[in-house]
């Protein structure tokens, strides 16, 4: 198994991720870490740890499928596992990623990313890694089934694949800007779209630090929301083509919310529901501007899948 560090400006981080490798029961057959930084701290923290291989990624920030695929390209394992640069992997994780590849049927493989919130592995447990026929992908990756269960999508911090079966579908690709949301649910949806079967190991485990954007922006903010949107939207159409159900599916979702957002919005103005929220602010702008920003997003995902959807069965032809 080849392990792949996908990084960008968080050198600190990338040294307590490879400590955390190098205490692994059963090491990696390599290791590679992937920087898309602008600087050379990075380069001398994997200098510090022999046998690591550093590959640059020039592209910059908010390229991390980019990344990923540069580290494929370089891997030479059976399986390629990528894990984030902020998770720190149990000493037994990579023994649990591989007990799940003995059933050749089995062609990706994720874990439990533990955050350290308060019941998060009760959580949503009948709804691990899920994409819903009305178009929602559900998560619920830290929810603690106790057993290897099937799922539909993997989360990046924690997820492995065949190398052969990545290979199959063009590798990793790239095209979702911002804060690179979906990306790796793409990977997934490629390998369900062709029958293939993925698995959750809630023993392999990491955990999760959540380091702070290296970019401008909180973790979920508007412009969050935005690129969620936009880059769902594209995906499904790249992944599915347009003639099927999910993009039209979460077009509905999205209106159907934001009729309950109005409809929210349409009570606070009677003084029927609290208008304040818990700093004092005023809940109806926000709730009526995120949809607003949410269904901007999906326009915008539309016009960019399909030209993406195209060019990419011109490469297959």
């Amino acid at each position: 198994m080849s392990v792949v560090v996908p990084t960008y400006r968080r050198p600190e981080f990338v040294r307590e991720c490879l400590r955390h490798l190098s205490a692994l029961r059963t090491p990696p057959t390599e290791a590679l870490v992937v920087d898309a930084s602008p600087d050379d701290r990075t380069r001398a923290v994997v200098g510090e740890w022999p046998g690591v291989t550093y590959l640059r990624n020039d592209l910059g920030a908010s390229t991390t499928p980019e990344s990923r695929n540069i580290g494929l390209q370089a891997a030479t394992g059976d399986v390629v596992a990528f894990v984030d640069d902020d998770a720190y992997v149990d000493p037994d994780w990579l023994d649990e990623l591989i007990s799940c590849y003995a059933d050749p049927e089995v062609f990706g493989v994720g874990g439990r990313i533990v955050n350290g919130q308060s019941g998060e592995d009760r959580e949503g447990l009948d709804r691990i890694g899920r994409l819903l026929p009305d178009g929602r992908l559900m998560g619920y990756f830290a929810a603690d089934p106790g057993r290897v269960i099937d799922v539909d999508h993997l989360l990046g911090a924690n997820m492995s694949f065949r190398r052969a079966a990545l290979s199959d579908v063009g590798g990793v690709h790239g095209g979702y800007p911002g804060p690179c949301i979906c990306e790796e649910t793409d990977i997934s949806l490629r390998q369900r779209a062709l029958g293939r079967r993925l698995v959750f190991n809630p023993r392999a485990v990491v955990r999760h630090v959540s380091a702070p954007y290296a970019i401008k922006g909180d973790r979920f903010d508007r412009r969050w929301h935005f690129y969620a949107r936009r880059n769902q939207q594209a995906m499904f159409i790249r992944v599915f083509g347009l003639g099927s159900p999910y993009p039209a599916r979460l077009a509905g979702t999205l209106l159907r919310e934001l009729k309950m957002r109005c409809a929210y919005v349409a009570r606070a103005l009677a003084g029927r529901v609290p208008e304040l929220d818990h700093r004092g602010r005023l809940r109806s702008p926000a709730i009526v501007l995120r949809s607003v920003i949410e269904l901007s997003g999906l326009v915008v995902g539309t016009a960019a899948g399909i030209p993406q959807r195209r060019s990419e069965l011109q490469e297959k032809q």
